[in-house]
Parts: C-alpha cells; structure tokens; sequence
C-alpha cells in the first residue's frame, strides 16, 4: 500500500513538472522580438509671431521661425539652434503699406534699450538672463527704426497680413489686434490660510458673440535675494476664454499665479506655488485676441498641462499659418491694471 501511494505522487509530481514544462514552452515560444519603424516625419515651418497694441505704447512685432522636427528625436541646445530658420523674407502688409522684417541675434541686443530686451525675453518666454545662454534669432522691425523710435507697432482695430518667404515656399497668414476690452475692476482675494490668495477682475462682456480674452499677470519689485519676483507677464494654466457661454454678461473670475514652461520651483522659500501674498503688488495684462488665437492657445495650453502623459487623449494644434506651415500669427489688444495685495 505504502508503494503503491508512493507511485501516486510520483506520478502526481511528474504531471506537475510536465505542465510547467509545457506552460514554460508556450510562453518562451511565444516570445517574438518587434521592431517598430517609426516613419520620418515631414519637416515644416514653425511660426511663432505676435504684434500687440494697447493705443498707448509702440510694441513691435515679433516673429520666430523654425522648423519641426520628429516626437522622438533627441533635442539638445545645439539642436534646437539648428532648428532656427534664418535669411528668410517676411513682410507685414497693413493699410496697403508693406512693412519688411529683419533678422535679429542676441548679439545684436546690446544695442537696444533695457526696455525693448525685456519684450525680446518676454516674447521668447525666458528671463531676461536667459537671453545669453541660447543664440536666439528672430524677426522684427530693422534695428535702426528700433532705435531710431519710428517703427511698426501694432494699433487696436487693424488688421495685418504676413507674408513670409524661406527656403522656396511662401507661406501667409493674417490677425487682427481687436478693440480693447478693459476690465471693470480687479482686486486681490485671500482664499487659504491669511497671506495668500489669487488675483480677480470683474469683466463685461460685449453683447457680440465671438470675443476672447488671454491674462497674464506679474509681481512687481525684488525677492529676498534682491531678484526680481517675476521678470516677465505670465500666463497661468487656462489663461484663454471666450465668450460662448458669457457673451453679453458681467461677471467676477479669478486667476491664480502663472510660470514659466516647466519651472515650478521658488526661489524664495516664503512664496507657495500659485499664489499671490497679500503683500505683492501685482500687474495685469489682459488682452482681446481673435478667435483664431483662442483656438491655436486653448489646445496648446492642454497639451503643456499634460506634460506628455501617455494616458492624455492625442491633439492637433491648429494653425492660422497658409502654405503648409505650423505655429501662430497672433494679434492682441492690450490693456493694464494694478492690483496691491492688501486683505
């Protein structure tokens, strides 16, 4: 009896391991090796360009051109400066007068006002140090009428035509700066704890369907370390709205504080991500911005958000450039505020 039990469980134990064997052998048997063959993707021109009025100051335009490149390919410094297009013919068309562009460097810099650097770094989205660390070019009015004060500038109401020649192709594009929409009122609102809050305004909407407003907003003055809070006008996540839903209505919004791309750190160990103290002073940039710029921003603002999630539903940006390039040709009409962080 004891040998015949003893046979039972060999027999079982055999069954066992040839199962496993099998099991093991449909596994490895089934292990392929896949090589994924990524198509090239079609290399094309990228315009980033923007002209802005608020019927006060002379705010040039400016214009960045590059080209796309692959969602998988390796971007480094130097990259990115070969992505740069240069020598190319832009001119800006408005009340039948053609306006040509010029190609500026960052060398050519240490010739402009403190003033004009600052919107030079604002437009590229970096601090104002920044500018030294990466050989920007872009375009904009010649350098002589910069300095000179007599230059093309953007003025509420008009609308201006781009056309830009590069490498064999024409490409166009049109925007307009819209009428300026002030707002009514702005103030600061401490929403946690007694010191932090975010920024509000109240906005009365034209009763004409189609408008859209972007904000930014930056701290003025010096952190502890003697360095400015914010070197340029910021928008926050969400910056872009348009009146679908609100056309024709007053209204109370809020916004909290905005950074730069990627940059989330504080140099100041007082500050909290996202909010203003009750001690800052505070500037608005509120802007009208046609419905083409809307769109192009509001897609471009998910896709930063998502910050490449796999899991984030797939977009195309859409584009206001003809001829087959990518990127915006956008218009704003700015207005200012001031708000002094007091409860």
């Amino acid at each position: 009896m004891t040998f015949t039990k003893s046979i039972n469980i060999y027999k079982g134990s055999f069954k066992h391991f040839f199962l496993s064997l099998v099991f093991l052998g449909l596994i490895y048997g089934c292990e392929k090796e896949i090589v994924v063959e990524l198509p090239e993707s079609e290399v094309l021109l990228v315009v980033e360009g923007r002209i802005e009025g608020d019927g006060v100051s002379k705010t040039p335009p400016f214009i960045l051109l590059s080209r796309s490149s692959g969602y998988f390919d390796v971007t480094s410094i130097a990259d990115m400066e070969n992505l740069q297009v240069h020598d190319a013919v832009i001119t800006i068309r408005v009340d039948n007068i053609d306006y040509p562009l010029e190609e500026l460097c960052i060398p050519d810099l240490t010739f402009l006002p403190d003033s004009l650097q600052l919107l030079v770094a604002g437009f590229l989205g970096i601090g104002i140090e920044g500018l030294a660390s990466f050989n920007y070019c872009f375009y904009t009015v010649p350098i002589a009428d910069l300095i000179s004060g007599n230059y093309l500038y953007g003025i509420p109401g008009k609308t201006y035509y781009l056309t830009i020649e590069s490498e064999g192709a024409t490409y166009t594009s049109k925007t307009k700066v819209p009428n300026l929409v002030p707002l009514a009122n702005v103030w600061f609102e401490v929403s946690k704890d007694d010191s932090l809050g975010f920024a509000w305004a109240h906005l009365e909407d034209p009763d004409t369907i189609g408008n859209a407003y972007r904000w930014y907003a930056k701290r003025l003055g010096t952190d502890f370390q003697g360095n400015l809070k914010d070197e340029g006008y910021l928008p926050p996540a969400g910056s872009a709205i348009e009146d679908e839903f609100f056309n024709g209505k007053s209204f109370d919004f809020g916004f909290d504080r905005g950074h730069l791309p990627g940059n989330h750190e504080e140099n100041d160990p007082s500050e909290v991500s996202h909010y203003f103290k009750t001690t800052d002073t505070i500037a608005i940039k509120f802007c009208t911005i046609d419905y083409d710029v809307y769109r192009y921003l509001r897609v471009y603002e998910i896709e930063v958000n998502s910050a490449g999630s796999p899991f984030a539903s797939p977009s195309t940006i859409p584009t206001n450039i003809e001829g087959g390039g990518l990127g915006l040709w956008a218009g704003y009409g700015v207005t200012y505020d001031t708000i002094f962080g007091v409860k």
